[in-house]
C-alpha cells in the first residue's frame, strides 16, 4: 500500500458491532464511512436522527469519518458510493459488513415477509457489498472484505431464513478462498456480543418459554460489541492479508477457526454391480457412524468385503413409506425417483411446482387432494448450473450466486408446505430436497438446505425428518445415483439417522460431508489482539505466516 490515508466502509456501522469496528479504526487512523440507513432492529421504520452519530464520535476524538444512509439492499447505491470513495480518496481499502436486521423466522413459524427480508439483508446486501467492493479491490491490487455470519449459520439452530442466509454468507466465503485476485482477502465474522439484535432474540426466546439460544450465554456474562472491535480492525489489516476464505468465530476473548464441510466417506457407485447392495451396506455402516461422531470409522481393517461385484438382488425391499408427492421442474429427474420409489412399492404422484408458501402449501393440497394421503415429499427443483464461460475467478463465484436468493426461497416454501401438512394431518412426513450443486451457487444453495433439514425434526415435534442431497454431477451422469440414494433415504429403516446430513452426489460416487465447527480456538483474554495470534491462526488453518506478512 502506499502511503495515503487508509479507507475502510462499515455496513451497520450505526451502532452495536458495526459502530464499535468503525470506531477502532477510526482510532487507528482509517478515513472511514459508516454506511447505515439507521432503521429499527426489525428493519421496517426509519428511526429519528441521533444527537451524536459514530461518525461523528470518530471526528470528534480526532480521526476522519462521514456517514452515508445507503442500505446494503440497494445495490446501484452502494456501487455508486465505493465507486465514489475509490476515485476521491484513491483506493478503497477496506470493507466490514455488519449490517443486519432481525426477524421472528423459524422452521415451522413466522412469515413469509419475515423471511424474505432477513435474505434480502443477510445474504442479499452481502453479495452486493462484493459485487461493488471486488471490481474496485481487484483493479487496485489490494483489498479487504470481512463479512458476517452466525452460529445459527453452521450450527444447527431454528432461525429459519436466518440460518439460511448466514450459512449461505459462510459457504459464499469458504468458496472465495481459491478465487480471488492477488492481494485481496475475503473473511467473515460469527460473532456474539451482547448488542440490540441479541437482546431482541433472548427477550422472545424467554417470551416463548425457549432457552438455549445464546450457546448457554446470557446478555450479562456476553462481551461488549466494543470487546470484538480489536479483532475486526485486526482482520481488516495489511498484514492479515495471510488469511483468506475463513470463518472466525469471535467471542471477545477467545477467537475459533470455524471449518468448512469436509467429506467424511465416500462410496464408488460407478460400475458397481447392485448399486442397491452398495448403498444398503455402506450408508448404514459407515455413513451413518460418521454422521453421529462426524469422523471417519475407517482407516483400520477394511470395513467392506466385494460388495461392488455382488449380483443385484431380484427387487428391493419395499419401503417404509407407502405414498410420496415429486415436486420437480427436471423431467429426466423426476423419472428416475419415480421409477426408484415404484421399485420399492411406493405410490408416486407429481406435484407441479409453485411459487411462495402459500403457492407450496396449494400445490401440495391439491396434489394429495387428488392422489390421497402421503407420507414422504421429494423436491428437485431446478438451480443455476455454472454460468457459461467460466474461468474460475471471482467473477464467476459472484455470477452464479445470483438467484440464489430466489432458490433458497423456494426450499423454503417447500419445507413450510410439508411443515404445514404434518401439522393439520398429524402424521410423520420424510422430505427430500435435491439441489443442483454444480456451479458455485449452488454450493451455496446445498449448504443452506442442509442447514434447514438439521433442524426440522426438533422444530416439527418430529413430525417431519428432513433429508438433503446435492448434485455436483450433471444429471445425465448423477441422476440415477440420485434416484437410488433417494430410495434408500425413504425407504431403509435406519436412515432417518442421515436426517440433515450433508449428502453429495458426485460424478460415479456418493458422499457425506461434515458439518462446520471449530477446529481451533485461542483464548487471548481480549480485546486487544496479541502479536502472536496470527502465528497460531496460521498453524490452525494450515498456512504459514511468514515475517513479512505479519501486522506491524
Amino acid at each position: 500500500m502506499s502511503t495515503r490515508q487508509r479507507v475502510a466502509v462499515v455496513t451497520g456501522g450505526g451502532g452495536g458491532i458495526g459502530a464499535a469496528v468503525a470506531e477502532e479504526l477510526g482510532r487507528t487512523g482509517w478515513y472511514v464511512v459508516t454506511v447505515d440507513p439507521l432503521v429499527t432492529l426489525d428493519g421496517t421504520e426509519q428511526l429519528p436522527e441521533p444527537t451524536e452519530s459514530t461518525a461523528g464520535r470518530i471526528v470528534a476524538a480526532g480521526g476522519s469519518a462521514r456517514s452515508s444512509s445507503a442500505s446494503v439492499t440497494d445495490r446501484d447505491d452502494l456501487r455508486t458510493l465505493f465507486a465514489e470513495l475509490a476515485e476521491e480518496h484513491g483506493g478503497l481499502d477496506a470493507v466490514v459488513n455488519v449490517a443486519g436486521i432481525t426477524r421472528q423466522s423459524y422452521y415451522a413459524r413466522g412469515t413469509e415477509e419475515d423471511w424474505l427480508a432477513l435474505l434480502a439483508v443477510h445474504l442479499g446486501g452481502y453479495l452486493n457489498v462484493l459485487e461493488a467492493a471486488l471490481p474496485l479491490m481487484a483493479e487496485a491490487g489490494y483489498g479487504r472484505v470481512l463479512g458476517v455470519t452466525s452460529g445459527s449459520g453452521w450450527r444447527a439452530a431454528d432461525a429459519g431464513g436466518y440460518s439460511q442466509a448466514k450459512r449461505a454468507v459462510a459457504a459464499l466465503t469458504w468458496q472465495l478462498r481459491d478465487h480471488l485476485p492477488p492481494g485481496v482477502a475475503v473473511n467473515a465474522m460469527s460473532p456474539i456480543a451482547g448488542t440490540r439484535m441479541v437482546a431482541a432474540a433472548l427477550e422472545r426466546a424467554r417470551a416463548e418459554g425457549r432457552v438455549g439460544g445464546g450457546g448457554g450465554l446470557t446478555l450479562d456474562s456476553m462481551p461488549g460489541p466494543e470487546d470484538l472491535a480489536p479483532l475486526g480492525a485486526h482482520a481488516v489489516s495489511e498484514g492479515f492479508g495471510w488469511c483468506s476464505g475463513q470463518v472466525l468465530f469471535a467471542g471477545g476473548p477467545e477467537l475459533a477457526v470455524v471449518d468448512r464441510p469436509r467429506l467424511l466417506e465416500v462410496v464408488r457407485t460407478e460400475g458397481a454391480t447392485a448399486l442397491g447392495t452398495v448403498l444398503g451396506t455402506v450408508l448404514p455402516r459407515a455413513f451413518v457412524a460418521a454422521e453421529a461422531d462426524q469422523l471417519s470409522s475407517g482407516g483400520a481393517n477394511p470395513r467392506f468385503g466385494p460388495i461392488f461385484e455382488e449380483p443385484a438382488s431380484a427387487a428391493p425391499a419395499a419401503a417404509d413409506v407407502r405414498a410420496c408427492a415429486v415436486v420437480s421442474d427436471r423431467p429426466e429427474l423426476a423419472r428416475a425417483v419415480t421409477a426408484a420409489l415404484e421399485a420399492r412399492s411406493v405410490a408416486c404422484l407429481r406435484v407441479e411446482p409453485a411459487r411462495g408458501f402459500a403457492g407450496a402449501a396449494a400445490a401440495l393440497r391439491a396434489g394429495v387432494e387428488t392422489g390421497g394421503p402421503i407420507d414422504a415429499v421429494v423436491t428437485a427443483l431446478a438451480g443455476s448450473g455454472p454460468a457459461a464461460g467460466r474461468t474460475g475467478g471471482w467473477e464467476g463465484v459472484l455470477a452464479e450466486h445470483r438467484g440464489l436468493l430466489e432458490q433458497l426461497h423456494d426450499d423454503a416454501g417447500w419445507a413450510r408446505a410439508v411443515a404445514d401438512y404434518a401439522a393439520d394431518t398429524d402424521r410423520p412426513v420424510r422430505l427430500v430436497t435435491l439441489t443442483d450443486a454444480r456451479s458455485a451457487g449452488g454450493k451455496s444453495r446445498a449448504q443452506a438446505a442442509v442447514q434447514l433439514a438439521r433442524v426440522a425434526s426438533a422444530a416439527t415435534q418430529r413430525r417431519v425428518t428432513a433429508f438433503a442431497a446435492g448434485m455436483e454431477a450433471p444429471e445425465g451422469r448423477a441422476g440415477d445415483v440420485t434416484a437410488e440414494l433417494v430410495g434408500h433415504l425413504l425407504g431403509a429403516p435406519d436412515a432417518t439417522k442421515l436426517s440433515g446430513a450433508e449428502l453429495v452426489v458426485g460424478g460415479g460416487w456418493v458422499g457425506l460431508r461434515s458439518h462446520p465447527r471449530p477446529v481451533g480456538t485461542v483464548i487471548y483474554g481480549g480485546p486487544s489482539v496479541p502479536p502472536w495470534l496470527d502465528d497460531a491462526l496460521g498453524e490452525i488453518v494450515g498456512t504459514t505466516v511468514y515475517p513479512g506478512t505479519r501486522p506491524t
